[in-house]
């Protein structure tokens, strides 16, 4: 009661007065002590300057036992907290409203015996507050896990082979958070409660943070089946990387911006991963070269941290080439992560039965060259996104807790789920009740795995003009999925944005909804275990970032399977595939540089996990003409199809003939003269740029003196 009233006494000053964040305060068993014995329920509190404010926390442990953030210190973690709000992968506050006191309930609490600090930095008046916690050992231990790190290079007992945590966590975290630290030899134990014999347990690195800079063995974590008495033999090892990716994240003027968040860097020959951290807006990472890499391999670097906003656009990494680049071992690359500054905003209507959004949704805005930020609903109308001028953006809605949209069970989101807006346009987005729906389920290829990356997965619907699209709920325990839709006729597609799985079909086309629920639209979902690299020889290619290609399987579109890639700096795609004939069509890379050979086939198996093929580029000019003479006149269907944005039409002339190549849309309204004129009798090819059209289905035209063909072909962007 008197925590109440205190928060009440707060609450009411801070209506009339903005201050500093004055305490931290320890809550042990539900009452204030700074002194806790593992296993017991814990609880953190402390104030921020505002009632809605964010402060940055960082959890320290207190290496000489002295009460003060020094140089001896050992930073575990830092993390935004933001004041009625709950965490995204780290702790949040545990009242959902916004009264200026943030209340972290973590329950029970076995974090290694040790003395700690928690240093608060408010983000309104970057006042600071140290909290101090000493955690005793758990009594009467009888159950413990107990391991070794090992760093490379490192002889014990040495002071460098201290502080670092493990956990001991169970899958659904019945048992609170359980840690040991290491010691100069690099031993640790985690005492555990009597209750976890019988278990399973994931022992491993707690803090991701800590081994930046290292490259860590194969057995990142062991699963264990707890045992009574000591449960040992879990042995960890660093090792000095074959190199090194460093630095800063700085804005549009070079100056350095300290914030803390998270990152990966990304093997683009074998797809490998390592996390990394950033601290005070710098980061070092170890390089995950795979077996046989060695020189000039290619890496993407992926960045996060929301502490940027609202002062500073988010980067957009995944396609952008500035963060994609070459490293071969023995390197020490510097590559800083440049973030532009906000200086307007675009306003967001959300409504639901012509009620507010509440807070579980947030709308985003994202453009590949200036970034991405985003803004939550909280029960009001309206929010605003800050953004970056000069720029439009495509603005969606994701729910906080899923990162993708899940309309409320019964609704649908009018219009579908996607707006162009430039900076001071007000975009609008209403849920209105529906009795339509698209279901279906999910079925895993014979013998792929089940349990692989499938985070970014979806399922959406779009319209036939691709003008509106609906995004799924995905249940992966029934390995089902439904749209909520209105009466309407859709093409609906799964995609796994990892390009983990692929799905078969890939799309489902001319589905009619009308007041009711179209079942049994089924995926099968094919593991990419395979990786074939497409390398441009002599293609001369001046901006990478303009190159996206996809390729597919042998079949009729759309009974196929498809996977797409972006260029990168090494001017090869690097595409994940399933087993089956892949065609593989040469790239149009303009300049007036064409392929020696139009396409290539690869088949893969499911013994073989490379595959290379390069295509050698020459100089030319204009529809390119091949000696050859057909003995009768074809068209061949456009390759790639689907495409974004290129395509090429082929076509086959016995003489010379007057020929005209025609683009229609879906509406059969005439929006591109390829070519007029005569040819000669041979094989001709002619590319088209849809770069300036949006997605949907489109018709050409080849018509000579005697013969019109039309074929369907399908831009999806």
């Amino acid at each position: 009661m008197k925590r109440l009233l205190c928060a009440f006494f707060l609450i009411t000053l801070m209506g009339q007065f903005s201050f500093a964040t004055t305490y931290f305060k320890n809550w042990v068993n539900e009452t204030e002590s700074n002194t806790l014995t593992q296993g017991d329920f814990y609880a953190w509190e402390y104030d921020v300057s505002v009632p809605g404010g964010s402060a940055l926390l960082k959890i320290i442990v207190d290496v000489n036992s002295n009460a003060v953030y020094d140089a001896d210190d050992v930073v575990l973690i830092v993390f935004k907290q933001t004041d009625g709000e709950p965490g995204e992968g780290a702790p949040g506050d545990s009242g959902v409203v916004a009264d200026g006191i943030i209340y972290t309930q973590l329950g029970p609490f076995g974090f290694a015996p040790g003395d700690y600090l928690f240093e608060v930095q408010d983000q309104n008046d970057q006042s600071t507050v140290v909290g101090t916690l000493h955690i005793a050992p758990r009594p009467n231990v009888t159950v413990w896990v107990k391991g070794t790190l090992s760093i490379e290079g490192v002889t014990p007992p040495d002071q460098r082979l201290a502080n670092y945590m493990f956990e001991a966590s169970e899958e659904n975290d019945a048992f609170g958070i359980l840690s040991g630290l290491t010691d100069e030899n690099g031993d640790f134990i985690i005492n555990l409660p009597d209750d976890a014999v019988g278990h399973n347990f994931k022992i491993g690195y707690m803090f991701e943070s800590q081994i930046s800079g290292y490259e860590p063995d194969s057995m990142s974590y062991h699963n264990v089946l707890i045992q009574a008495g000591e449960n040992s033999g879990f042995n960890f090892n660093l090792f000095i990387p074959d190199a090194v990716v460093y630095g800063s994240v700085v804005d549009e003027a070079g100056q350095l911006i300290p914030v803390n968040g998270w990152g990966s860097i990304e093997n683009l020959n074998t797809y490998a991963e390592l996390d990394f951290s950033v601290i005070n807006g710098s980061y070092q990472t170890a390089v995950p070269f795979g077996s046989g890499d060695s020189i000039n391999v290619t890496f993407q670097l992926h960045f996060w941290s929301e502490e940027l906003l609202p002062d500073y656009m988010m980067p957009v990494m995944w396609n952008n080439p500035a963060y994609t680049f070459t490293v071969s071992k023995g390197d020490s690359l510097q590559k800083n992560i440049e973030v532009l500054s906000t200086d307007t905003v675009i306003y967001v209507y959300g409504a639901i039965d012509g009620n507010p959004l509440p807070y579980e949704f947030e709308a985003w805005a994202t453009d590949d060259q200036t970034g991405q930020a985003f803004a939550r609903f909280n029960g009001q109308f309206l929010t605003t996104i800050p953004v970056r001028s000069g720029r439009s953006y495509f603005v969606s809605l994701t729910n906080t807790d899923y990162g993708e949209l899940q309309p409320p069970a019964g609704y649908y989101l009018e219009g579908g789920n996607w707006r162009e807006a430039w900076p001071g346009d007000t975009v609008r987005f209403n849920f209105l009740q529906t009795q339509g729906a698209i279901s279906g389920a999910f079925h895993f290829d014979p013998g792929d795995p089940t349990d692989a990356s499938l985070e970014s997965s979806t399922v959406q619907a779009f319209t036939q003009t691709w003008d509106s699209w609906y995004e799924g709920v995905i249940n992966w325990d029934s390995l089902k999925y439904r749209i909520s839709v209105p009466s309407d006729t859709f093409n609906v597609r799964f995609r796994n944005w990892d390009w983990n799985y692929l799905a078969f079909p890939d799309l489902y086309e001319g589905v009619i909804v009308n007041n009711g629920e179209v079942q049994n639209l089924d995926f099968t979902l094919n593991y990419t275990h395979a990786t074939i690299e497409v390398h441009l020889k002599n293609a001369h290619i001046q901006d990478i970032s303009q190159y996206y290609q996809q390729i597919s399987t042998q079949g009729v579109y759309p009974n196929v399977y498809v996977t797409e890639a972006t260029l990168k700096s090494d001017t090869s795609f690097y595409f994940k595939v399933c087993e089956g004939q892949w065609n593989i069509p040469a790239p149009y890379v303009g300049n007036g540089y064409v392929p020696e050979e139009p396409q290539a086939q690869v088949t893969v198996t499911e013994d073989s996990s490379y595959y290379y093929v390069e295509f050698v580029y020459r100089l030319d000019t204009g529809i390119e003409e091949r000696n050859i003479t057909p003995k009768e006149f074809y068209v061949k269907p456009n390759y790639p199809n689907p495409f974004n944005p290129r395509t090429t039409i082929e076509f086959g002339l016995p003489q010379n003939e007057h020929v005209t190549v025609t683009i229609y849309n879906v509406n059969g309204q005439k929006i591109s003269n390829l070519f007029t004129g005569h040819l000669p009798a041979g094989i001709h090819r002619i590319q088209w740029n849809a770069q300036n059209f949006a997605s949907g289905i489109y018709f050409f035209q080849v018509k000579t003196e005697k013969r019109n063909v039309i074929k369907r072909m399908l831009l999806i962007k």
